[in-house]
Order: C-alpha cells, then sequence, then structure tokens
C-alpha cells in the first residue's frame, strides 16, 4: 500500500486520509516490524487465495487490521465446514445481508471498511466467458478505497486457533461497472464503496430496525465520475501476470468494442 499512497499524494488526494494511513502503516512498522507488512502488501489476489486484507473495524476504528477474505461465521463447527463457507462468502450483497444465516449477526454487530487502493473484475468479451479482459478499478485522484464489510471471529475447537475474517459487500453495479463486469448482464453487481460520513454511519451501532434500513440504503451504486477503469495485462492462469506491483498499470489489447 506505500507505493499506492505516494501515487494519491502525486495525484492530490486528501490530505487527511493519506496521513492517516500512513501513521497507522508507520505503527504496524513499528509494532510488528517489516517482514509483517511484506506479507501482508499484495496487488493482486483471487478471493481463493483468502488473503489478508486490511480492515477498520467499529470497535477499534483507530487500528488497521488484517482479516482473511471469506467470512467464517462463529457457529461454524470444524475446519472442513469453515473452508467450504469461507469460499461462498467472500461478498455479502447488500439486500439481504440481514436476512443470509452467514451474514446477520456480522450485519449487525460487526461492521468494518476494507482498505484497498483498487479492485479487479473482469469483462466477458463472449457470452461463453471463453475471453475475458481484466479491468483494474481505482478512485480518480488514486486515494484509498474504503469498502463495506462484514467481519466474525472463530474459534478452530480442535486447535484453539482465532481467526478473524472479512466478507465485502457488494450493491448494484453503477453504469460503469455494468459494461464491465457483465457475467450476469441482467444483474450487474459493483463493490459498495462508502465516502465521508457513510464511512463512519457504517460502523456506528444499531439501536433499532431503522437503522437496518438506513445501513442497507448507504449501499448505493457510487457516481461514475468517482471512479477511473482500465484493462490491465491477464493475471491469471499459465501467461499471467499476478501478484506483482505491474499488475495494475494499464494495457492495451487488439480487440474492438471494449468498454
Amino acid at each position: 500500500m506505500t507505493r499506492q499512497i505516494k501515487d494519491a499524494e502525486h495525484k492530490g488526494a486528501d490530505i487527511a486520509e493519506i496521513d492517516w494511513l500512513k501513521e497507522k502503516l508507520e505503527r504496524l512498522r513499528r509494532e510488528r516490524g517489516d517482514e509483517f507488512l511484506n506479507e501482508v502488501e499484495f496487488f493482486w489476489t483471487s478471493g481463493f487465495n483468502h488473503q489478508k486484507l486490511p480492515v477498520i473495524t467499529s470497535d477499534d476504528p483507530e487500528e488497521l487490521q488484517f482479516f482473511e477474505w471469506g467470512l467464517i461465521p462463529f457457529w461454524v463447527k470444524d475446519d472442513s465446514q469453515a473452508i467450504e463457507i469461507s469460499n461462498k462468502t467472500l461478498n455479502a450483497r447488500s439486500e439481504t445481508i440481514f436476512q443470509k444465516p452467514s451474514f446477520r449477526d456480522a450485519a449487525k454487530n460487526r461492521r468494518c471498511l476494507v482498505v484497498v487502493s483498487g479492485y479487479y473484475e473482469h469483462h466477458w468479451v463472449d457470452k461463453s466467458g471463453k475471453t475475458k479482459i481484466p479491468y483494474f478499478i481505482k478512485r480518480k485522484d488514486s486515494a484509498p478505497i474504503y469498502l463495506a464489510g462484514l467481519w466474525d471471529k472463530w474459534i478452530n475447537k480442535d486447535t484453539g486457533e482465532e481467526i478473524k475474517t472479512v466478507s465485502i459487500v457488494t450493491t448494484k453495479a453503477n453504469s460503469m461497472l455494468s459494461k464491465i463486469h457483465n457475467r450476469k448482464p441482467d444483474d450487474p453487481r459493483m463493490l459498495s464503496i462508502l465516502t465521508g460520513s457513510s464511512k463512519y454511519s457504517w460502523l456506528t451501532p444499531i439501536e433499532d430496525n431503522s437503522d437496518i434500513d438506513f445501513l442497507v440504503n448507504l449501499c448505493q451504486p457510487i457516481s461514475d465520475d468517482y471512479l477511473e477503469s482500465y484493462p490491465v495485462a491477464q493475471l491469471r492462469g499459465k501467461n499471467g501476470i499476478g501478484n506483482v506491483h505491474e499488475a495494475s498499470m494499464r494495457h492495451s489489447y487488439n480487440i474492438i468494442g471494449l468498454p
């Protein structure tokens, strides 16, 4: 994230946001060392790798923590069930987070913000998905993106290990993402991006049922004007560039009609 912060500074992003992250990263460096920061830094990952993501929680909003991607509810019985369910809970639809058994307790009691420099979506060139082009989505000013998230804490009864995990909330796609993330053209989705006071509202404890409706309504498609998107090199497969800094760099394809 250090390189992304420098890029954001260069493009004139909000100084307060940048300074907050720099302070938290420096504290982590002092407390846990460069080795830990190198371990958690990544440029691209598949959700099924269950990478640790940087999060801000309501119970400790001044700390930047790192939780495994793929929520494991506290009630999961054993390791095999934990593995199975974490592959299905990478994302959570905002419209149903307070109804689905995997998410409803976390939605009521453990909401968080996931802090990223951007994220990737694949565009299907053909209806079969045989040809897919990855896109990088970021803020125009390169400042951090704050995603609505849910987290939980699960204890492995066999080992006693405590694992904190997170799911990223999705919402209906805006016009830009509808064109890019077209795998399901009748129901295009995007990650739920929170800005301004909505970030703090998302972390505020629920007092009554009206708060539930308010929180669901926070997860609206962000304006196209807030974001920038462009194609990048192939990320997966034998020719994929993988988890390197160049993953988010613009790439040209000789394909007509790309978004």
